[in-house]
C-alpha cells in the first residue's frame, strides 16, 4: 500500500536545507515530501493568516485536488499554527464520505504550538516573546534567534548544529503577533487524527507548555514523546526515532 505524501511545514527561522537530512529520509522510508515556505520567511509584511493561506493554496489544494492525494501535515514548531489552518476542510474523513479522492489523513506536531484562534503566539505566552527571540534585528520588522545552538539543539553534535545555525533566515514579527485563524484540530472530522510528537528536553517549547498547550485544547491527540531531544533533535540527530514515531501515527490514524 502507498504511503501518503507528506506536507512539511517548518519552523521560524529555518529554511529547507535545515531540514534536508529529515527530508531525505522520509522519501527513504517511502514517503512522498513537500517542502513548503511560507511569506513570513521572506517578507516583514506577512503575517500567520497569509502564511495559512499560501500553504492552502500551494501545497495541500493542489495535491488534494488536482491529484487526489491522501496527506500527512507534519508541522514544527510555529508552522503547526497556519499550517492547521490551512488544514481545514480537507480531512479525508470527510471528502471519503462525499465521494472525493484524497484528503488529510493525520495532523502532526512536533514541538509545535497549539494556538487558540483569535491570540497569538506572543499571547499565548502572556503578551510577550522570550527574551531570545531578538526583535527588529537585523532590520526593522524582522527577528531572528539568539544563542541558537542553546536553545535550539545543545544535545546535538556540534558539526550540524555550526551548519544550522548557518543557515537561519530572519522572520517576520508579525506571524508572531497576529492572531491565530481558526485551526483544523477544532473540527470533529479530524476527531482521533490529531498527534503530536513532544520534544522532551526543549528549550524553546518545554515540555511542560507542549503537554499543557495539549491539554488546553480540549481534543483527544496521540501523543507520543522522545524524552531527552531538543527542539532540532528530531531533524538532526534523532531522525530514526521522529520517523517510527511517524510510522506509528499513520497506522493508528488508518485503523481509526
Amino acid at each position: 500500500m502507498s504511503k501518503p505524501t507528506i506536507v512539511f511545514i517548518p519552523g521560524a527561522w529555518l529554511p529547507e536545507p535545515t531540514y534536508s537530512s529529515f527530508l531525505q529520509a522520509l522519501e527513504k522510508a517511502g514517503y512522498p515530501v513537500r517542502y513548503i515556505s511560507f511569506p513570513s520567511s521572506e517578507s516583514a509584511g506577512a503575517d500567520c493568516q497569509q502564511d495559512a493561506t499560501a500553504i492552502r493554496d500551494q501545497a495541500i489544494k493542489p495535491l488534494i485536488e488536482h491529484e487526489g492525494k491522501d496527506i500527512l501535515l507534519l508541522m514544527h514548531s510555529y508552522g503547526s499554527m497556519p499550517g492547521a489552518s490551512a488544514a481545514r476542510g480537507f480531512c479525508k474523513t470527510d471528502r471519503q464520505r462525499n465521494g472525493q479522492a484524497g484528503g488529510i489523513i493525520a495532523l502532526i506536531c512536533i514541538g509545535a504550538f497549539l494556538v487558540p484562534e483569535g491570540l497569538s503566539c506572543a499571547g499565548l505566552q502572556g503578551g510577550k516573546l522570550p527574551d531570545w527571540v531578538l526583535l527588529d534585528q537585523p532590520e526593522k520588522g524582522v527577528n531572528i534567534p539568539d544563542n541558537a545552538v542553546e536553545i535550539f539543539a545543545a544535545d546535538v553534535e556540534p558539526g550540524l548544529t555550526n551548519q544550522m545555525t548557518a543557515q537561519l533566515k530572519p522572520h517576520s514579527n508579525l506571524a508572531f503577533t497576529s492572531e491565530q485563524p481558526p485551526s483544523a484540530w477544532t473540527e470533529s472530522s479530524y476527531d482521533g487524527r490529531c498527534a503530536y510528537i513532544v520534544t522532551g528536553e526543549d528549550r524553546a517549547v518545554s515540555k511542560h507548555a507542549q503537554y499543557q498547550m495539549i491539554e488546553g485544547t480540549g481534543k483527544r491527540w496521540i501523543v507520543k514523546e522522545i524524552p531527552s531531544s531538543s527542539h532540532m533533535a528530531p531533524f538532526l540527530s534523532l531522525t530514526d526515532i521522529c520517523i517510527e514515531l511517524v510510522h506509528e501515527i499513520v497506522s493508528e490514524c488508518e485503523d481509526f
